[in-house]
């Protein structure tokens, strides 16, 4: 309570600092009391002519500020109109429309991005009047707002500088600073059934106990204690806030378990923990294929006529398996490692269990389509050749009698050949299909360093 009594004094003094060079709408509405306005409504032929029907409209205060216009349009919609600077406001919003009080009337626009006005109606307080054009009442509201703008610098600035100072003592009310807590405690918000590379996301919140026996939470768990006040070291997952997800790296967990683990800024003593058993059954793809022919400027400097481009070739693996005991629920995974020949690195370690699927793609890339025949050239150009598939080597551990790894080193088809274009011209030929790779398994002892 006592940072929202420091937010409104701030905001009411943003008048008197800022002095009446351009008048604000507080200003101009120290002149005006809630009440029943006259209406005068625009008509097809862009005259104003008056509603039989009063509009209530009700002026709320906090201070000398106005906080709020409350419009009951045609008598019974409630249209809420908030100022657009709190301490220096040009004009009350709402939706898609605006609200600028002048002299002893009130003007009912929408504003465009060329710094116009077009005013819809035109609200009279009980004891004014008004004889003004529509053309000269779009000027007078555009040059009032525009040259309140300009006044306006200083008020963001503070408008700024209070929000932030709000949300200071705000965090303050909530964090865990300088308070007395007798424990911190990880809560899940909610865990999928498989917890596996590529899972769905797990996610948690923080629950801090204090000495006097009441609560505090992180937002998502209805509460408002700051991440800020906590530090986190995950294992097996992302070091991320509020959601985590399992590592793509079978390495980062070598327990088989995540494990969510923070401690407290303010209180370096207090610790946290959840550990989560990871299921290992998610189907994974690997693709290490070839570039297709119409990528192939990606790779390397070429010149471009009528024939299509040549597709890379798929990259040449190894990959190795080993069957092994889960370490938290005793039953048989499989850990994996794909090393990538071609790029003289290890590009995956998986640990899966053994019916779970895992697709490994090192095909050739498809051939580029050719470009069909020009007046210059009419005979149609030459499909480019399919790239061929890569080379793998898969090596089994004696102890991997069961998997479902499924390899795929199949050549790219070649590109359509073009079009001629006279019949008298020649139709491109379609290029070749890219040889297949070669898939050659191995079983001897395997050693995996994760």
């Amino acid at each position: 309570m006592k940072f929202l009594i420091n937010y409104l004094i701030i905001f009411t003094c943003f008048g008197i600092v800022f002095g009446y060079a351009q008048e604000s709408q507080n200003n101009i509405l120290k002149n005006f009391e809630s009440g029943n306005y006259t209406v005068y409504k625009l008509n097809d032929k862009e005259k104003f002519e008056k509603v039989k029907k009063t509009w209530p409209v009700n002026i709320a205060k906090t201070g000398d500020n106005v906080s709020q216009v409350l419009v009951k349009r045609s008598g019974i919609l409630d249209e809420p109109f908030t100022p657009d600077v709190p301490g220096y406001p040009a004009y009350f919003a709402y939706k898609t429309f605006r609200l600028s009080f002048l002299k002893d009337y009130a003007v009912y626009y929408e504003w465009n991005g060329k710094q116009q006005a077009t005013t819809k109606y035109i609200l009279v307080k009980p004891s004014g009047s008004f004889g003004s054009n529509w053309e000269t009442t779009n000027k007078n509201v555009a040059a009032y707002a525009t040259a309140t703008f300009k006044n306006q610098t200083g008020a963001r600035a503070n408008v700024k500088e209070a929000k932030a100072e709000i949300a200071e003592v705000e965090r303050k009310v909530n964090s865990l600073e300088g308070k007395a807590v007798a424990k911190i405690e990880i809560q899940l918000v909610s865990k999928p059934a498989k917890v596996a590379h590529f899972s769905e996301a797990i996610n948690y919140g923080v629950v801090a106990s204090l000495k006097d026996g009441s609560q505090l939470k992180t937002s998502n768990l209805g509460g408002k204690i700051p991440w800020e006040d906590f530090k986190l070291n995950n294992e097996g997952c992302s070091n991320t806030r509020e959601t985590v997800r399992v590592d793509e790296d079978a390495s980062k967990f070598p327990n088989d378990e995540i494990v969510l683990r923070l401690s407290s800024v303010y209180h370096p003593s207090l610790k946290a923990e959840k550990k989560i058993v990871t299921t290992n059954d998610v189907s994974i793809r690997v693709n290490r294929n070839g570039f297709w022919g119409h990528d192939r400027r990606k790779h390397m400097a070429i010149t471009q006529g009528l024939d299509g481009q040549h597709a890379g070739r798929g990259d040449n693996l190894t990959v190795k398996v080993k069957t092994v005991k889960h370490k938290q629920t005793e039953g048989s995974i499989n850990k994996i490692e794909i090393y990538n020949e071609t790029k003289g690195k290890t590009v995956a370690r998986y640990k899966l269990s053994l019916d779970t699927e895992l697709t490994i793609n090192a095909v050739g890339g498809q051939g580029m389509n050719a470009f069909d025949g020009s007046s210059g050239r009419p005979d149609g150009g030459h499909g480019g050749n399919g790239g061929a598939g890569g080379n793998v080597t898969f090596v089994k551990d004696p102890s991997a009698v069961k998997h479902n790894i499924k390899i795929n080193t199949d050549g790219g088809k070649g590109g359509k050949g073009g079009a001629p274009k006279y019949s008298s011209a020649s139709h491109g030929r379609t290029g070749s299909s890219g040889d297949n790779g070669t898939l050659k398994t191995e079983t001897k002892n395997v050693t995996l360093n994760f």
